[in-house]
């Protein structure tokens, strides 16, 4: 691909030659109104140092700012955190058009194990987690991940990273809590602040580097339709905030992220197939803080995920699918002396829906009117509108209590509990068929009534030297709908003990309870910190918890739905259309299922010292009860159900190291990072859908025998990941900030998997050992990503800040395992230059 010297040109030079800065000003203002004197000072941002603490990360708006994230979504900027690991398809070359978040997995568990959290409200994907998020022609299923909807960094101040020794308060999950927090205003009264950011990139700023000419034929080749080979992506956001009065302040953002990928269909014609992307966030906030004892926040906020996609080889317009979430909010805290109550109440609606304008689809053989496929066949259609919803309404209450001091020991007790009732549904509005190849020939397409029948071509066929097709079978999918409703509440006590700034423990415990599993679940949480030396330079901890998943509405939902499909026949023309034998029909359902659940041990060890902070840990976690589906009867080809099947483990090491405040070397300031991560996840599934053909106790591993919970996990799972964050500031030009990333894996064995034929099937405990399992070498992998920004004042109140990013500086050439077994290409150098004004 070819580098354009046009506005990334203009944006590097902006960046590199800009010799001068404006000094600050300081906006000092006496106003007097009714006798009083208002001093309108600078603005004051102050950072508060958190506590060592293991198991909790929290990033400020800062860090969101400086580190690399050209997608500026959690996920990418979350590739800092060495607890977190992503798939092995993370950062694919082929696939640099897309802009929705990447899923990610912490300590093994499964992306959709995790729990995601906006200002408190849970924005997870319950009802097609799991689902290829590039799949847009399914029968009765829609592309989605992990997460409903992407939100945009730009909005948010804070982000915390949960993954371990997490408080009895938060429940739902089995891997790790990610929480993110939008803005609130802390400003003088009367003025408005905030910021607008554009940033821009194509496919022509990107590198790819070919493993070889196989691969490079791949990408360029037109019936390659995952190739995006031609795309533009760019992002705006608007963000303002302030205080109206005293006692009153508000923010309001919004977000567009968008990218143009150019594509051409496999019809004859090679008419353009264009996609897009696109992600819009939308919040609004209103703060209300009449006395230190009592504040109100009323929030709302619209997320949506909006595509248009298209498959190559059929006829049509294009599938539209988007995902949004509509929520309203209101958090109350009280100081009632004796303790804070907070309380918070929330409405959410979550939907995925996909639209097209034909609503069947229809296989032709290659005529005069049906010219647009091969020279032989031709498809139009698509398999019809689908759409899903969950409705939320959320209670929860908790009470901070004021230490109490009994004998030698101070405790701080924390309770709560809440209440969640939600509506899930599938919906198909109207019948959708799906037609046969024509088997019927010479036809005028007349029916006696003197109607032209359906699924008819009249035109002329040259490969049977004939006029007239029509088919005489379908598959219909009915239309329908299918609800579920479930209730579920919890409660939860935590008591903080410090024994003379020595020892400090935790003890917490969780209760759950939902309508549908009709489960009460107990989960303890327990934490034991030793501080010899009564401070903060070094702390000897160990914990041991549980966590309960939330039940996915996907399974439910799955109930009857193949009921809803009909194979009709007919003799001819005129015969009308009869229902036929359902003999490939797949029907699946939901076994009786409880909530998997995770058993966490954890040691570890964090402190200070000089400037520095380190802390590691090491966590073994224990997966029970997982969700799966499986082929109950070997014989019965049809049927399916999802069981609780499925354990796995996973055991992980971490270091990290960073400096406490910035250090003075070289007339600038330096801040590191430095985090060091192995991973040992034993698991033979990526996710709950992974139906096995046969029930089987044992596979082939690299040749020996053993049961499938002993296998490596194939993704999720890299051994050893080091991570280094490193930004800096000139002291002669302050402006300047260049943040750096580098990550480094070393070759490490993946794993492939595939089916023993038949023939060389062996047996073990009177069962066939039908799979096996074999390493495979994955190179080395290195990555430099840079951000580098200047800030400019351009007037009083407004500074410029101009920014390019780079990622892989070097354009190194990495490589990954596809989920097909193919080494694949990372992204090579790639360029995103952006502006923002802040005002």
């Amino acid at each position: 691909m070819t580098f354009s010297r046009t506005i990334l040109s203009c944006a590097i030079l902006t960046i590199l030659n800009i010799s001068a800065y404006a000094n600050h000003e300081t906006d000092s203002t006496y106003n007097t109104n009714n006798n009083k004197v208002y001093v309108a000072l600078n603005t004051i941002h102050l950072t508060a140092q958190n506590n060592n603490e293991i198991g909790k990360t929290i990033y400020t708006k800062e860090d969101l700012e400086r580190t690399p994230n050209s997608q500026k979504t959690i996920s990418e900027f979350l590739k800092v955190n060495a607890n977190i690991e992503f798939s092995n398809n993370a950062n694919a070359a082929a696939s640099q058009g897309e802009i929705n978040s990447g899923d990610m997995s912490i300590h093994g568990a499964l992306p959709y194990n995790n729990s995601f959290l906006v200002n408190g409200m849970n924005i997870n994907n319950d009802i097609n987690p799991y689902s290829n998020n590039t799949a847009a022609n399914h029968v009765n299923n829609l592309a989605g991940s992990s997460q409903a909807i992407t939100i945009n960094t730009d909005l948010l101040c804070n982000l915390e990273v949960l993954d371990s020794n997490v408080s009895a308060k938060y429940g739902k999950f089995t891997g790790g809590v990610i929480s993110a927090e939008t803005c609130a205003p802390k400003t003088e009264v009367e003025k408005i602040h905030g910021s607008i950011n554009y940033d821009y990139t194509n496919s022509s700023w990107n590198r790819f580097n070919y493993i070889d000419a196989d691969e490079e034929a791949d990408f360029l080749d037109p019936a390659e339709t995952s190739a995006q080979k031609n795309y533009s992506k760019q992002g705006f956001s608007l963000f303002s905030y302030g205080r109206l009065s005293n006692t009153i302040g508000m923010n309001l953002g919004f977000t567009q992220r968008k990218s143009d990928i150019d594509a051409n269909s496999l019809l004859i014609d090679a008419r353009p197939y264009n996609e897009t992307r696109q992600a819009d966030n939308t919040t609004f906030e209103l703060f209300y803080d009449p006395s230190d004892d009592f504040s109100a926040k009323l929030g709302l906020q619209h997320f949506e995920d909006k595509s248009l996609r298209f498959v190559a080889t059929a006829l049509t317009d294009g599938i539209k699918q988007s995902s949004n979430s509509d929520s309203i909010n209101l958090n109350l805290k009280n100081n009632l002396g004796f303790a804070t109550l907070k309380q918070n109440i929330s409405y959410q609606e979550k939907k995925n829906n996909r639209e097209s304008s034909i609503n069947d689809i229809y296989a032709w053989y290659y005529s005069e009117d049906k010219n647009w496929g091969s020279t032989t066949q031709s498809t139009e259609g698509t398999f019809g509108n689908i759409y899903t919803k969950q409705k939320t309404f959320n209670y929860d209450v908790s009470g901070a209590f004021e230490d109490i001091q009994l004998f030698q020991t101070r405790h701080h007790f924390n309770i709560g509990a809440g209440f969640e009732h939600t509506n899930a549904g599938w919906y198909r509005p109207e019948d959708y068929s799906s037609y046969f190849l024509p088997t019927k020939f010479g036809t005028d397409c007349i029916q006696n009534d003197g109607t032209f029948a359906d699924a008819c071509d009249a035109s002329f066929i040259p490969s049977k030297n004939t006029s007239g097709q029509y088919s005489t079978r379908k598959t219909v999918y009915l239309a329908g709908n299918i609800d579920l409703t479930q209730d579920s509440w919890y409660a939860f006590a935590e008591d903080k003990i410090n024994w003379n700034d020595t020892i400090e423990a935790t003890i917490g415990l969780r209760y759950d309870y939902d309508s549908i599993t009709k489960n009460g679940n107990i989960a303890p949480r327990t934490s034991l910190n030793y501080m010899p030396f009564s401070n903060q330079s070094l702390i000897l901890t160990t914990g041991w918890n549980r966590y309960y998943d939330r039940y996915l509405y996907t399974f439910s939902l799955q109930d009857g739905l193949n009921n809803l499909q009909q194979r009709y026949d007919r003799k001819d023309l005129d015969s009308p259309w009869t229902e036929g034998a359902n003999n490939s029909s797949i029907n699946v359902s939901r076994n009786q299922l409880d909530l998997p659940y995770a058993n966490e041990w954890l040691i570890g060890m964090s402190g200070e010292f000089s400037n520095w902070s380190y802390q590691l840990k090491y966590i073994k976690r224990d997966y029970k009860d997982q969700y799966y589906l499986v082929r109950p009867d070997p014989t019965d080809l049809w049927t399916r159900i999802y069981t609780n099947d499925k354990t796995y483990r996973s055991k992980n090491i971490t270091f990290n190291l960073n400096n406490i405040t910035p250090i003075d070397l070289f007339e600038a300031e330096h801040r590191f990072n430095l985090a060091l991560n192995y991973s040992n996840t034993k698991r033979d599934y990526n996710n709950a859908d992974e139906v096995e053909l046969k029930n089987y106790t044992h596979v082939l591993f690299n040749g020996s025998i053993t049961t499938p919970n002993d296998i490596p996990a194939s993704d999720f799972n890299t051994p050893i990941t080091a991570r280094l964050s490193w930004d800096f500031t000139p002291h002669r030009l302050t402006g300047l900030n260049i943040s750096n990333f580098l990550i480094y894996k070393p070759h490490y064995d993946d794993l492939t998997k595939s089916s023993i034929p038949a023939k060389d099937q062996i047996t073990h405990n009177g069962l066939p050992i039908i799979y096996s399992y074999n390493d495979t070498k994955i190179p080395t992998v290195f990555r430099w990503d840079m951000r580098i920004s200047y800030t400019q004042k351009l007037s009083k109140n407004i500074n410029g800040i101009f920014g390019l990013t780079i990622n892989n500086v070097t354009n190194r050439h990495n490589v990954y395992l596809d989920n097909d077994y193919y080494l694949k290409s990372e992204i090579g150098r790639q360029f995103i230059a952006d502006i923002t004004l802040k005002f």
